[in-house]
């Protein structure tokens, strides 16, 4: 074969694996970069509860950027790699509150798993105005994936065994993460199921996005959720790509938890449903049905509570 049409075949085979790749639009609309650096971990601080060990980490991630993390595994990591998870609070929270008040790190950790969280991107309102919407969303996403790269440098993790938690936004992230990077194996996510059809149906859009210039902008002139979707539609046209159903169908045959409460206003049952919903088909044609399950939890609001935490621990354990 002449060598001309060898790289003629071999740019149209690239073409195509390209374009059947379910997640390029979502890589696209999240504005997520190719090309990641050196991470250059540095250890900032370690100290010892039992025998759990915590340390203070940070390593690079998108431009440059430090990634503040916290990590937390028993002594037993130091005689065979674990099982990791990967933690993420919602908007407005810090990592440390996986320690306090939650307890989730050191009750994880003693439970088998190496545990880290991050920090959420600082200044979003600058994020904001220099990337837009999905930019800021992107921006976490891509720290998280960095978080993905600095937990297989390390020996006290088994990196073919790594889960994802999210809470809040963090759920929603949780999402993108998993269907960009097939490295997390198992996700839960809680409370951040942004089904749009859902979210603009009923109150939760005055929720969720009412800190966002445009959001405001929208309840001052009292719009109605079909107005307001539209003018979303019109600034951020990602969105569709963005949708937690069509992204959590892509997660299958991978397991995925959904967990909300049932008088939780940002992330209502309703839209925890629609994502079961139209992620189910995605599932059983892997075989995989029971790979897939939601909860709603009784009488809870927006929140993570322990019997929540006790399905996602029981969820990991199951399946990592």
């Amino acid at each position: 074969m002449k060598v001309w049409l060898w790289w003629v075949l071999a740019w149209l085979c690239g073409c195509a694996a390209r374009e059947a790749d379910p997640s390029a639009p979502l890589r696209q609309a999240l504005q997520i970069p190719v090309h990641r650096g050196e991470l250059t971990p540095q250890l900032v601080k370690t100290w010892n509860q039992r025998d759990l060990v915590f340390e203070q980490i940070r390593f690079r991630g998108r431009d440059e950027l430090w990634v503040e993390a916290l990590a937390c595994y028993s002594e037993l990591a130091r005689s065979r790699p674990l099982p990791a998870l990967l933690c993420i609070p919602g908007s407005g929270n810090r990592k440390e509150e996986l320690v306090q008040p939650l307890d989730l790190m050191p009750d994880w950790a003693d439970r088998g798993f190496f545990v880290l969280s991050i920090d959420r991107v600082p200044d979003e309102a600058g994020l904001l105005e220099r990337q837009g919407l999905a930019g800021i969303w992107g921006h976490q996403v891509h720290q998280l994936i960095r978080s993905l790269d600095y937990l297989q440098t390390r020996p006290e993790v088994d990196g073919k065994r790594i889960g994802m938690l999210g809470l809040s936004m963090g759920g929603m992230e949780a999402l993108w993460l998993a269907a960009l990077d097939q490295r997390v194996k198992v996700v839960v996510s809680v409370a951040g199921h942004l089904a749009w059809s859902e979210i603009f149906a009923g109150e939760a859009w005055r929720l969720v996005f009412a800190e966002l210039p445009l959001g405001r902008r929208l309840l001052a002139s009292a719009a109605s959720g079909e107005q307001a979707w539209q003018a979303f539609r019109r600034s951020y046209p990602q969105l569709p790509d963005l949708d937690a159903g069509r992204v959590a169908a892509q997660l299958a045959p991978r397991p995925l938890l959904l967990l909300t409460g049932e008088h939780d206003p940002y992330s209502p049952p309703t839209a925890t449903r629609q994502v079961f919903s139209v992620a189910v088909p995605a599932y059983e044609a892997k075989d995989q049905a029971a790979a897939l399950e939601m909860w709603v939890e009784p009488e809870a609001g927006h929140g993570f509570s322990l019997s929540m935490r006790n399905r996602a621990l029981a969820w990991f354990r199951r399946w990592l």
